[in-house]
C-alpha cells in the first residue's frame, strides 16, 4: 500500500506567480475595471435612512389606521368563520 502524504492545512500555500518580479499573479481582468469606485454595499442604509420617521398624529392618519385594524379583523373573523362552517359542513357528510 502506497502512503500518501497529509498536507499541512496550518502553513498558508504556495501560490504560482506568473510574475516573477513581484510574485504576485496577475488577473486576466481589465484594469478598469480593479478600482472600481465606492459603490453601497447590499444591507447598508444611508445616513438619510438611519433617521427616524415621525408619524404625525391627526385624523386622516388615526382614519388610516383604523381602517387597516378593522380590515385584519374582518379578515381574521372571515378566515375562522369560514372555517367553522367548512368543519361543520364536513360533519355533515
Amino acid at each position: 500500500m502506497k502512503h500518501v502524504r497529509i498536507p499541512d492545512f496550518s502553513q498558508p500555500v504556495p501560490v504560482r506567480s506568473d510574475s516573477p518580479r513581484t510574485g504576485r499573479r496577475r488577473l486576466t481582468a481589465d484594469g478598469r475595471f480593479l478600482n472600481l469606485p465606492n459603490e453601497p454595499v447590499p444591507g447598508e442604509i444611508e445616513p438619510w435612512q438611519a433617521v427616524t420617521p415621525v408619524r404625525p398624529d391627526t385624523a386622516h392618519s388615526r382614519s388610516l389606521r383604523f381602517l387597516d385594524t378593522a380590515g385584519e379583523l374582518l379578515a381574521a373573523v372571515a378566515i375562522i368563520g369560514g372555517g367553522m362552517v367548512l368543519t361543520g359542513l364536513a360533519s355533515l357528510l
